[in-house]
């Protein structure tokens, strides 16, 4: 106990003022790539003495991966590299990219999801090392950034890259995630984008007048939207799904028309179902299909599509298993709060890892919150604590394997 509380005392500034850095390096998905925060981490892993290297698909946007150990037992720690945008920075208290401590928070837009799980997972890999508990010639211990995660959680550039690379050889991992539950899994993700296409005249004319030409394309999807709102589908319950159910939310975005004195005749909008383990997709675009072609008969010369925008199973492990068991135990012994096992809302990337047979909390790490909104935050306190709490979860685990 006496030198792990030394290495706390040694590591803990340092790790505050890594995560800081991390969060002033823009990564917001779509406008920043990632190589920045990848190349920081690498050279942050090499500071400490540890093998960092870059792996990418595309040059801008390289995965960070970093390891100790060569043995036959792994366990991986996994975070993403991109965060979402800022919005309204007035809204902000502070900064969103220039991370301040506050009251015990550090305040920055990625700080809770995902960068607070990175510097945290990095500084976990030499806090083991330095225990000396774990022989580096029987395990592998690996930290993994991730690029493209907030673009849908289906991108080929990271996770899928490393899995498919075999860049994981591992028998557990843990999704680095802000967060106050063992989350054993999450709902899938299903996102349609409806596009219709009507008529347009003029909005004066004589033929609109009478309703002998114009098929309002706005109109026609509003009514197919409001119709998929009332939309209910079956599923079957999941023990670690019991607060959570299938929802269906029309409309997340919409855009239609084309200038103010013209009938529409086009419209887009997109809607986002969140799937329960074993719910099917196909049950769901064929129920939206059947609103769409009753509404499309009502009104003809509406024809409205359907495209696939982002498809991803629900996942879950056993809340039995040993791996979450443990975390539980150890989560409530080191912070003194109850941890409940259960899945989670959002979907992420852990069913890609649950998928490849690497049993996997998909959200658990230091407590934050405010993720994808303004005054982000994740709790100085726990970083290190977490830290200590993930060491603890991976040695234990990795003797279950033995």
């Amino acid at each position: 106990m006496a030198d792990l509380q030394k290495l706390v005392g040694k590591y803990e500034a340092p790790l505050l003022a890594f995560l800081q850095e991390l969060v002033r390096l823009k990564s917001v998905n779509g406008r920043h790539p990632e190589q920045a925060v990848a190349e920081r981490i690498v050279a942050e892993a090499e500071k400490l003495g540890l093998n960092g290297r870059l792996i990418a698909k595309e040059p801008l946007r390289p995965n960070a991966l970093v390891r100790w150990g060569s043995g036959p037992r792994g366990f991986a720690l996994v975070g993403h590299m991109d965060t979402v945008a800022a919005g309204d920075a007035s809204l902000w208290t502070s900064p969103p990219f220039e991370p301040e401590v506050r009251n015990g928070r550090l305040y920055g837009r990625g700080t809770a999801d995902n960068k607070a799980g990175l510097a945290i997972g990095l500084y976990t890999l030499a806090l083991l090392r330095d225990l000396g508990q774990l022989n580096p010639d029987e395990v592998t211990l690996i930290l993994a950034g991730v690029v493209d995660e907030e673009s849908g959680a289906s991108s080929e550039l990271g996770m899928r890259t490393l899995l498919d690379e075999g860049h994981l050889p591992v028998q557990g991992a843990i999704y680095t995630y802000a967060s106050d539950i063992v989350c054993v899994g999450h709902r899938g993700l299903l996102r349609l984008v409806l596009a219709a296409k009507g008529t347009a005249v003029h909005s004066g004319s004589d033929a609109w007048s009478r309703g002998e030409g114009g098929v309002n394309a706005v109109t026609g999807l509003a009514a197919i939207l409001l119709e998929l709102e009332r939309l209910k589908l079956p599923y079957e319950p999941h023990p670690a799904f019991n607060h959570l159910g299938f929802t269906l939310t029309p409309g997340t975005l919409f855009n239609g028309g084309e200038f103010e004195s013209m009938v529409p005749g086009a419209a887009t909008a997109v809607l986002d179902c969140r799937l329960m383990p074993g719910q099917s997709p196909e049950m769901v675009i064929d129920a939206v299909q059947s609103i769409i072609d009753a509404e499309c008969n009502k009104r003809p010369g509406l024809h409205v599509s359907i495209q696939v925008k982002n498809r991803l199973p629900a996942a879950a492990i056993p809340a039995g298993h040993p791996l979450a068991q443990l975390a539980q135990r150890h989560a409530q012994a080191i912070t003194g709060q109850p941890w409940p096992i259960r899945g989670a809302g959002p979907a992420n990337e852990g069913y890609m890892l649950i998928g490849a047979g690497i049993p996997t909390l998909p959200g658990f790490g230091p407590a934050g919150g405010n993720a994808h909104a303004p005054d982000e935050w994740v709790a100085v306190a726990s970083l290190m604590e977490t830290a200590v709490l993930y060491a603890t979860i991976i040695t234990d685990y990795l003797q279950t394997l033995s």
